[in-house]
């Protein structure tokens, strides 16, 4: 599903606010605009000002630069709730609002686990490894002691990586590893499955 960026940076911000203002007033699309559209017109010159003023570091300036920034920020989630409501998704329409838009592609993708390699060191140790995975938010590595089936109970470890090191398991006993791969629209990808028994 598309959605609107909601990160700005200092830059982004001023621009981004003009640009809502120019492409949603009088735009038939959006016909009955909340109110923040008005106060972010009043809003953008303050904003500005006190961008400007605040350079010099002063920080009586600083606050009140922070105060403006939050407000218009304020404004802008507003705004993108509403068009967010009357595009249902349409990524062309919601670009007429003046807004940015994230890149649906990188939700639409499943991710997939082909390869999963178990390496043992020293005693109790084992590290699995996955190649880079497309469109993952985040992996859970996973091992057990006894021979998968419905009702494993499965020892676990989130990470953002697709490598990861066990310690402290039993050794001469077999265990069972895999990864399941997170995407970024809650998909889950589950690795083969592969035993060794730990020196």
């Amino acid at each position: 599903m598309n959605r609107i960026t909601k990160k700005y940076t200092r830059r982004d911000l001023v621009t981004i606010c003009q640009r809502v203002i120019e492409n949603m007033e009088n735009n038939p699309a959006f016909p009955t605009p909340p109110a923040a559209l008005a106060e972010l017109k009043k809003v953008l010159p303050e904003l500005r000002t006190a961008l400007v003023n605040a350079e010099g570091r002063d920080k009586q300036m600083v606050s009140i630069k922070n105060d403006k920034k939050a407000n218009a920020l304020a404004l802008l989630q507003e705004l993108s709730e509403y068009v967010t409501v009357i595009c249902k998704g349409d990524r062309t329409l919601m670009l007429s609002s003046g807004f940015d838009v994230t890149s649906e592609s990188r939700s639409n993708i499943t991710p997939s686990i082909e390869k999963l390699e178990v390496e043992t060191g020293e005693a109790g140790v084992a590290t699995i490894r996955t190649r880079k995975v497309t469109g993952v938010k985040a992996y859970i590595h996973q091992y057990t002691t006894e021979s998968p089936g419905l009702n494993t109970v499965w020892v676990q470890e989130g990470s953002s990586q697709g490598s990861h090191t066990f310690q402290g398991l039993s050794s001469d006993k077999r265990h069972w590893f895999r990864v399941v791969a997170i995407g970024y629209d809650k998909q889950k990808a589950y690795s083969p499955i592969v035993s060794k028994v730990i020196q």
